[in-house]
């Protein structure tokens, strides 16, 4: 498991000096997403071409995560909804369906599919590679409630990101604990991981980084 702080030295969730998020917080964080050049794909490496499935959290549906999505596919990666309009949670019937929906991606196009999950959809990325380990690439989880999690094998790219200011998903409860994950820290409200600008530069790196540990090799420990 190797930590690495983004904003500053001993910058881990729920770290002191956290600055306040309000009900606006998420709003704020998506207009500076917009005026940053890496939501424009500006300075970050281009994507390989593989698919993307991005997974919403508790109560929430594709539609908040439209930008990430969007951005996804001007990196040049193939993007993969979920077809969820309300996430209940971690249902069982609906973790089967995207796992068939991963499945089926995998089947298409011969290419082992990343799944980046914003809190609850995290928990259930990770449930999904757990089933098909063979079809799955990377999972990335964004303020994710991962604390109890089964470990995932090694052929699967493990990383997470949590912010110092989430409220809801606090540290240690969105750390990854497979000895081959990355843990990684922003600032920011926990709705606003998905319209982070932070988060994306970190994700543009972790995609790449996935690229280079495909056919079943085991993951590398991340520099």
């Amino acid at each position: 498991m190797i930590w690495t702080a983004a904003a500053r030295p001993g910058a881990f969730p729920g770290a002191p000096g956290a600055y306040p998020a309000g009900p606006l917080q998420p709003a704020l964080e998506l207009a500076q997403l917009l005026r940053a050049p890496v939501f424009w794909g500006w300075g970050v490496p281009r994507g390989d071409g593989h698919t993307v499935l991005v997974l919403p959290g508790l109560g929430a549906g594709d539609a908040y995560l439209r930008p990430l999505r969007g951005w996804l596919r001007r990196l040049g990666y193939s993007t993969l909804r979920s077809g969820i309009a309300r996430n209940p949670g971690l249902s069982e019937r609906l973790i089967a369906d995207l796992g068939e929906k991963v499945e089926a991606e995998y089947r298409r196009t011969g290419r082992r599919v990343s799944i980046v999950g914003h809190s609850i959809g995290g928990a259930q990325a990770r449930a999904i590679a757990r089933r098909h380990p063979e079809a799955v690439r990377q999972v990335i989880t964004l303020g994710a409630p991962i604390a109890g999690s089964h470990p995932l094998p090694e052929t699967i790219r493990i990383a997470a990101i949590a912010s110092a200011d989430d409220r809801i998903v606090r540290a240690p409860a969105a750390v990854a604990r497979d000895p081959h994950a990355e843990n990684l820290t922003v600032r920011g409200s926990h709705s606003g991981l998905a319209v982070n600008a932070s988060v994306y530069r970190r994700l543009a790196r972790l995609l790449t980084a996935a690229e280079n540990a495909r056919g079943g090799e085991a993951a590398p420990a991340y520099l």
